[in-house]
């Protein structure tokens, strides 16, 4: 992908430490079978029957502390004695599963014996793996500084340092030799010797509008600066890395034709669809005892069919029939579409709002994606009269049509049921995200994330009521759009988009 070093640092974090974790178990159950058995030749003859439990344990645990947050480095805030109970959890269910695969293939059953002497030997090294993310994650901080040409651009400096100040140290701003900032900003010095700041100040990244980076007067500057290895990035580009969506409200034409360029095409036309197959075959089987359960309670609790039908717009514009388990009553659509939400809609019945809040009515969707109509992981499919009035008020919004619609996605994941249009527009900048950034490793991790707001009914670790910066953002561009859009030879926003500014 073209976002492979900087914006997909969050993902190489996150890999790492999964990989970690899948290490830790291989080597605690070797080393609590050595302990048991002392000779490595019968430890290594005695692993090789474990085998099977082994592969399943290393990617439980793993698994199980990314759905539990225990990867998030948003989550640092969190004192230690809460990680330190979801990292127990997670051991116990790995511990759990591989119980449950030893009974199953009594051949690879783990010991007794071996499995006391794992837990200690796994537990250190899980303990102090977590303690060390912790700790590290509590304290770092990037060093950065903002370059200002305009009041315009320290107006800016000023966002970036209100809302990046929990993974940022905000150093100070370089200036333009034209131009003199208020007093109250620390000034580092001047373009001119903006090389030897970086190296006297530490700054590990600079930060500048896109304005400037589209100066052809300082692009040389930036060039020399990211070879010699300091990070320039913009806000749209700091949003994506640390929040992992990206500001409607700064997104160009420019952004989306780069963005189109990002996924990998083989992984859309081949992988990703082998993995819709392989997820959507399993979970049908894993699945479908809860699916007959939920249609024999809408059976039960109200009249009229089990499965709905409902048209919906899929990739490129085509409509298709998406099918659901039925949560409403039979006449709640008999004033027309309207939009609906999980748990406060008056329309759905009691087993209905159940239904919804575990995601249990959506599982027949599982026969979409084997037909090719939708993909596992992906954008939402809308239904095509709200396209039409979304697509009016929102810009970009018909982008998310470029892609297979999914069953589940990023902006589901982050985002709470959307019922308005100010949730579609937020999930819009989730879904764009994902069209740039769209990859098997994402697909996986937005799959555990799914799982985790099943089990949590609804509730997922990344979902937040309040967006986290749209409202600074918002006040900036409110007060200085016109100007910005005067002096900027940058590809103007849509006309929808300035439209749209509240």
């Amino acid at each position: 992908m073209a976002s492979n070093s900087l914006i997909n640092r969050h993902w190489v974090y996150v890999a790492r430490h999964f990989l970690i974790d899948f290490v830790a178990v291989f080597a605690g159950i070797l080393g609590g079978t050595l302990i048991r058995f002392s000779s490595l030749a019968a430890t290594m003859e005695v692993f090789a029957s474990y085998l099977p439990v082994v592969v399943v344990a290393c990617f439980t645990l793993p698994c199980c502390a990314y759905i539990l947050g225990l990867y998030a480095p948003l989550r640092m805030e969190h004192a230690f004695a809460n990680r330190f109970g979801r990292l127990t959890a997670s051991l116990l269910l790995t511990f759990l599963a591989t119980i449950a695969v030893g009974y199953i293939d009594w051949s690879a059953r783990i010991g007794r014996g071996v499995m006391v002497n794992t837990a200690f030997v796994l537990g250190a090294i899980a303990f102090l793996h977590h303690l060390f993310i912790y700790l590290v994650g509590k304290k770092y901080r990037e060093s950065v500084a903002f370059i200002v040409n305009s009041e315009f651009d320290e107006r800016e400096a000023r966002v970036f340092a209100s809302f990046g100040r929990r993974h940022l140290r905000f150093s100070g701003i370089i200036v333009g030799d034209n131009y003199r900032p208020t007093p109250d900003l620390h000034v580092l010095g001047t373009m001119n010797e903006v090389e030897a700041i970086v190296r006297d100040n530490g700054i590990q990244r600079v930060l500048c509008t896109s304005m400037g980076m589209n100066n052809p007067e300082m692009r040389r500057a930036f060039c020399q600066l990211r070879y010699s290895g300091t990070h320039v990035v913009s806000l749209i580009g700091l949003c994506e890395e640390i929040y992992q969506f990206v500001p409607l409200e700064l997104v160009t034409p420019q952004w989306l034709l780069l963005a189109s360029e990002s996924p990998q095409m083989l992984y859309i036309k081949k992988v990703k669809r082998a993995f819709d197959i392989c997820c959507s075959l399993a979970g049908l089987v894993f699945l479908g005892p809860i699916m007959l359960a939920g249609m024999l309670a809408v059976k039960l609790s109200s009249p009229g069919p089990v499965f709905y039908r409902q048209i919906r717009t899929g990739r490129f514009g085509r409509t298709f029939s998406l099918f659901k388990l039925r949560s409403m009553g039979v006449d709640a659509e008999k004033n027309g579409a309207q939009w609906s939400a999980a748990g406060t809609d008056p329309r759905a019945t009691r087993v209905g709002r159940i239904l919804r809040k575990y995601r249990i009515d959506e599982i027949p969707q599982l026969l979409n994606v084997l037909r090719g109509e939708m993909s596992f992981v992906g954008p939402r499919p809308e239904r095509p009269e709200f396209i039409e009035e979304l697509a009016r008020e929102i810009p970009y919004f018909q982008e998310r049509l470029l892609v297979q619609p999914g069953l589940t996605g990023w902006a589901q994941v982050n985002f709470p049921y959307g019922a308005s249009l100010d949730d579609a527009r937020r999930k819009l900048e989730y879904d764009l995200y994902y069209m740039k950034h769209m990859g098997l490793f994402l697909d996986v991790f937005i799959l555990l994330d799914t799982i985790s707001i099943v089990v949590r009914g609804g509730i997922g670790q990344n979902q937040r009521a309040e967006h986290p910066v749209s409202k600074a953002i918002l006040e900036h561009f409110q007060d200085h759009f016109e100007k910005s859009m005067e002096r900027t030879t940058e590809v103007p926003l849509a006309a929808g988009a300035r439209r749209n500014l509240p």
